[in-house]
């Protein structure tokens, strides 16, 4: 192989290897959300990074961790959902554009209700020694509904296992 194929070659892996864990970090965020992790949603940003959730949050992400599960912690189930995810790099920085269906079941005047949600995570990325995490976010609505809840199979069904919020969820024994 010749020197400027070779790299070409690394240079791709590299442009590769950075989309790659954008999507995982982005996937992350999604799952502490869900599971209720400080911890690793904390580990996808970096220190200094800022987040803008309109008059829900706008911050340092110190602050946002505390937000985000504390609301989170109100629903009684969650699951975050995202797909077509678009990247643009440029360089150690990257903006990136995600697609989420938010689903939330919270317990409100005594009666259940699922909150649905259509919204876009938008997204800078920065790259430090080869690292790449979220360094800014913010999340547009783009569309929701809020449905009571009169069907109670979930609660009465128990031939499978059911999630847990938390460490205890059972995808910790295989992914921890």
């Amino acid at each position: 192989m010749e020197p400027e194929e070779f790299a070409l070659l690394r240079s791709e892996v590299q442009r590769l290897t950075g989309l790659e864990q954008m999507r995982a970090r982005i996937y992350q965020c999604a799952r502490a959300l869900d599971r209720l992790d400080r911890g690793l949603l904390e580990e996808q940003f970096w220190d200094d990074a800022l987040v803008d959730y309109g008059s829900f949050y706008q911050g340092a992400i110190a602050g946002f961790l505390d937000v985000a599960m504390g609301f989170q912690g109100s629903m009684r189930d969650t699951q975050h959902l995202v797909g077509n995810i678009s990247i643009q790099i440029a360089a150690a920085s990257a903006s990136v554009e995600s697609y989420v269906h938010a689903h939330h079941v919270m317990e409100k005047d005594g009666r259940l209700v699922h909150l649905i949600v259509g919204a876009r995570y938008l997204d800078r990325f920065a790259r430090r020694d080869g690292d790449w995490r979220l360094i800014y976010r913010t999340e547009v609505i783009d569309w929701g509904r809020s449905l009571q809840v009169e069907d109670r199979w979930f609660e009465s069904n128990d031939q499978l296992p059911k999630g847990n919020r938390g460490r205890s969820d059972l995808s910790y024994g295989y992914l921890p």
